[in-house]
């Protein structure tokens, strides 16, 4: 697993303005729908993983989140 940052995150592959918030990135992490640790209170997400899944979804529940649709 290769953390880095939300920024980065943003920074990779979002363009400039339409990025997940600090609080988008803390839910979905919380929530099982991306990859990644919380650590002192920041999301680090797990690049390589966030880069080979085209569908994120609740690993909880089968209802589902896309992250990549408007």
């Amino acid at each position: 697993m290769k953390l880095a940052p939300h920024t980065k995150a943003n920074r990779e592959f979002f363009e400039k303005g339409c990025a997940p918030s600090l609080s988008a990135w803390t839910d979905w992490i919380g929530r099982g729908v991306v990859k990644g640790k919380m650590i002192d209170g920041k999301p680090y997400i797990d690049l390589n993983w966030f880069a080979a899944n085209d569908d994120m979804r609740e690993t909880n529940n089968n209802s589902g989140l896309s992250l990549l649709t408007g």
